[in-house]
């Protein structure tokens, strides 16, 4: 029978799952804490749909929620500082942000185009009143950064990375986008494609931290993937219709290629879009991890390294619980 320190406990320091079911719960108690606010607070916007304004309220208190609890974990059990999580200001950031940030719009733009080159889609500009494209946009620019840094916190952030710590990357990358693609299940209209498809997410996001060891670049392709698609060609997010976009979206034909009300990401086409991403950011000869990330995230001797060709050569944990 193991030795019950033995098992929570290696070199007198938690072992990297503990610590992965610990953020776990830390997050479900942040979620609970913060949905009582949110319901509470009586704050509306009339010209918004009115699940958006809860929304926010929802996803802004927890990005701090998340950076404290996080910044706790680090320092009490990692020893590392909070930026070790994927959010320190190396010196490729920006450059890794605008990857995201051209990779992302790129994918749905090219999702939109071939459904309107397939004669599923027909585009037009608004006629909305300026006014309110202009101030839908800018609340909505703040909802999608917010509630994708959260996304992106929860996902790809330090419960993911304990458990690459403790399981390995291809099954820690498998086990949380299957939860990231379940976590989706909530969204109105959703369908076995969506639900595929937000799964494959998850693994382009993951590829794309594993990268890097920052969050930069899959913040970039979160956000701006669902702004563009939402906010510029007027299409569903994730089952949401988004108010006042630029352009007015009229889509019509099969569920399994348009996505019908759910929007792009159930549409079949967005699983081949989505897998040549994934392909490209494995292969790219461009996406590294700086020296920075590399010291940060791997400099605490939990992990031993070894080279993965399925990264190109970056090196990741073995796996050791």
């Amino acid at each position: 029978m193991p030795d019950i320190e033995n098992l929570f406990f290696k070199g007198g320091r938690l072992r990297p799952f503990i610590r992965f079911l610990i953020s776990g719960v830390g997050i479900l108690a942040c979620f609970m804490l913060i949905s009582f606010v949110a319901v509470a607070l009586p704050l509306r916007i009339a010209w918004l749909p009115g699940q958006l304004t809860p929304m926010l309220w929802f996803n802004l208190p927890l990005l701090p929620a998340l950076l404290a609890l996080y910044a706790i974990l680090t320092r009490l059990f990692d020893h590392r500082p909070l930026g070790s999580v994927g959010i320190a200001f190396h010196p490729r950031w920006k450059n890794e942000l605008a990857i995201g940030l051209a990779a992302g719009a790129a994918m749905i733009l090219a999702v939109g185009g071939a459904e309107g080159l397939l004669g599923f889609a027909r585009f037009s500009l608004s006629s909305s009143p300026v006014g309110r494209t202009v101030g839908a946009g800018a609340f909505l620019f703040v909802l999608l950064v917010v509630s994708a840094a959260d996304e992106e916190l929860i996902f790809r952030g330090y419960p993911f990375q304990r458990l690459v710590d403790s399981v390995g990357p291809v099954i820690a990358v498998i086990v949380v986008s299957v939860l990231f693609g379940t976590a989706h299940l909530w969204n109105p209209f959703h369908t076995w494609i969506s639900t595929l498809n937000t799964a494959v997410v998850g693994v382009l996001l993951a590829v794309c931290y594993l990268r890097t060891r920052a969050l930069w670049l899959p913040f970039g392709i979160h956000f701006a993937w669902n702004f563009v698609q939402g906010s510029i060609l007027g299409l569903p997010v994730s089952g949401l219709t988004l108010p006042y976009p630029i352009l007015n979206a009229r889509v019509h034909g099969p569920l399994w290629l348009t996505g019908g009300a759910y929007g792009p990401e159930g549409s079949i086409l967005t699983l081949g879009v989505l897998a040549a991403g994934t392909a490209y950011f494995i292969v790219s000869g461009r996406i590294s991890t700086t020296a920075e990330m590399r010291k940060l995230a791997l400099g605490s001797g939990d992990e031993e390294e070894l080279a993965n060709p399925l990264f190109s050569g970056e090196t990741f944990p073995t796996g050791k619980t």
